[in-house]
């Protein structure tokens, strides 16, 4: 997997008790997050982190766990990337309070046309590699799941 550059902007309309802080940040360290996903919270907007592709499922979990309905974007990119074109993806995740959710996952390979393509950009673009996983688009609901189950039904082959 590629090191990352990631972006999350977060839509909830709820507020935030205390108690609900102390839950969140409870399963963020049982679940073995990174400990800066605590300050998500008080940045919901233009939130940023390294590497948090592979965990960013547990966070969907933990958040609907925790605090109920809410949507958010999150843009994924390359932090080391070669010459000329980097990997992107964009999730888009939304809950409703019944747990019903919709994940969708869209994979771009941005290149740039001021820079030399480097020969590792010329293969992936004839090859047409996939960057992060597979695009898709899964429809659920989550009211009942443990986190294996829903990390599981984002995961399916498609």
């Amino acid at each position: 997997m590629f090191r990352t550059d990631d972006n999350y902007n977060l839509y909830y309309d709820g507020t935030i008790a205390g108690d609900q802080e102390t839950a969140f940040q409870t399963l963020i360290e049982k679940h073995q997050l990174s400990p800066e996903f605590r300050d998500l919270l008080k940045r919901d907007y233009n939130f940023q982190i390294k590497n948090s592709y592979d965990d960013h499922k547990k966070l969907l979990w933990i958040f609907y766990t925790v605090f109920g309905s809410f949507a958010i974007t999150i843009f994924f990119a390359e932090e080391e990337h070669p010459p000329g074109c980097e990997y992107q993806a964009r999730v888009d995740y939304f809950v409703d309070q019944s747990g019903n959710y919709e994940y969708e996952m869209k994979n771009h390979l941005f290149k740039y046309g001021n820079y030399g393509i480097s020969d590792e950009c010329n293969e992936r673009i004839e090859k047409e590699t996939i960057g992060f996983a597979k695009d898709c688009k899964i429809k659920g609901n989550m009211r009942e799941m443990q986190l294996e189950s829903f990390l599981k039904s984002l995961s399916a082959d498609f």
